[in-house]
């Protein structure tokens, strides 16, 4: 089994639409940083201290899925549970599932890279070979 985080958050009122359910996007923010979370948990340093101790400004998503099973409104608690589901050469699929008291509310699947600044260009990133230190950290 895949090693797995589980991050807690309280849906606020401005995380709700005119109809007072999530808006769908806040999905994508809250599995974006139920990742980075991940990351934290399995002792990974922030992105500032890879940047000045390795280059690895982060890992930038290059494609994003979810899937919305039911909804949810502000004042109810859930979880975020995420894990890496595959690695690749320098990608990975990372899975999370948003829960509240056990009922699935969203699935979300991304794909992201380990990125440095691209030397040859200030204004563009390049994804780099997976870290296999991370990658033991992670398992």
């Amino acid at each position: 089994m895949a090693r797995t985080h589980i991050y807690h958050y309280r849906i606020a009122f401005s995380d709700c639409d005119p109809a007072q359910i999530v808006f769908f996007a806040n999905y994508f923010k809250w599995f974006d940083t139920a990742s980075r979370e991940f990351f934290t948990a399995c002792g990974i340093p922030s992105w500032r201290d890879t940047r000045e101790q390795r280059g690895i400004i982060g890992t930038p998503l290059v494609d994003a899925q979810a899937s919305f099973k039911n909804s949810a409104t502000y004042g109810e608690d859930i979880e975020i549970e995420s894990w890496i589901e595959e690695w690749r050469g320098k990608s990975f699929v990372m899975k999370h599932i948003a829960r509240r008291e056990g009922k699935v509310l969203c699935e979300g699947r991304e794909v992201r890279v380990f990125a440095m600044q691209d030397p040859d260009n200030a204004l563009r990133i390049k994804a780099l070979p997976i870290p296999e230190d991370i990658r033991a950290a992670c398992e």
